[in-house]
């Protein structure tokens, strides 16, 4: 999977106005249009996907694991912030959730419902990272 197709796919998932992709953009730089209900959230998100999986084009593959280390940080910030609003929260595990989704390998004759609603939402652990010691 690349970037684009990641990205397109969250947007399809999560919906248009979460994530409102600018179809005729060739470059990161205004790939998510300024209409989205969180967009420096969502811009975060994306910058963040994208320098993770060291892409330098639209096109450049991404992974699983180098797409969640990106969304770690921001993820744990919304989750310890005491000033998070909800709908950022259901959006961030939103996103971790889709990516999930979105990586899982695909079964002849599957098919995926997505109702947009968030039920019974809980974090789910990193893997965690060997720290150097001080």
């Amino acid at each position: 999977m690349n970037f684009r197709e990641l990205i397109e796919t969250l947007s399809q998932h999560i919906g248009h106005h979460q994530i409102p992709v600018n179809a005729g953009v060739s470059g990161i730089r205004g790939l998510i249009d300024s209409s989205a209900v969180h967009y420096e959230l969502i811009t975060q998100i994306v910058t963040a996907i994208y320098t993770g999986n060291r892409c330098r084009h639209l096109k450049d593959p991404v992974t699983r694991d180098a797409t969640f280390e990106a969304l770690e940080p921001i993820r744990t910030v919304i989750a310890r912030s005491p000033k998070t609003d909800v709908d950022v929260f259901a959006l961030m595990e939103a996103v971790c959730s889709e990516v999930a989704r979105a990586f899982q390998p695909r079964q002849a004759g599957s098919v995926t419902v997505v109702t947009g609603e968030i039920r019974n939402t809980q974090l789910l652990p990193f893997r965690t990272r060997l720290k150097a010691s001080p």
